[in-house]
């Protein structure tokens, strides 16, 4: 008797598990967005997939908790091209800048506006 009452537990569990992983994975970046980006210990490489040359733009590092976003302007950034930008180059509130093992980082948002005026917000997680 006391191993058939464990079978649904188990079964609620792996259900659970796999609710839980489809729903991470839905946040993740997508591929066809016109503007995205990468990861890596030392900066973020920023990617213009849109077809334009972006002409202006704003790079925000989005903290987990109450502080405000280190944000960078975006430099003009060709269409195909990618561009490396330093960690060290985004400031918060205040012009403190970000050290990557001082804060931790939730998501990236990009603001861009392309040589024909057309305006792109990407939002995705920080790998």
């Amino acid at each position: 008797m006391k191993g058939s009452s464990g079978f649904p537990c188990a079964i609620a569990c792996v259900v659970l598990g796999a609710l839980l992983t489809t729903g991470c994975g839905a946040a993740a970046q997508d591929p066809n967005a016109p503007v995205g980006f990468t990861t890596s210990q030392t900066y973020i490489t920023i990617e213009n997939r849109s077809g334009n040359a972006l002409a202006e733009g704003l790079i925000e590092l989005v903290p987990s908790g109450v502080l405000a976003p280190f944000r960078r302007e975006l430099p003009r950034l060709e269409s195909g091209a990618k561009r490396d930008l330093p960690y060290d180059l985004f400031s918060g509130a205040g012009g403190a800048r970000f050290r990557p093992g001082a804060t931790r980082i939730k998501s990236v948002r990009i603001t861009a506006k392309d040589i024909s005026g057309k305006t792109y917000k990407v939002e995705a997680p920080f790998d």
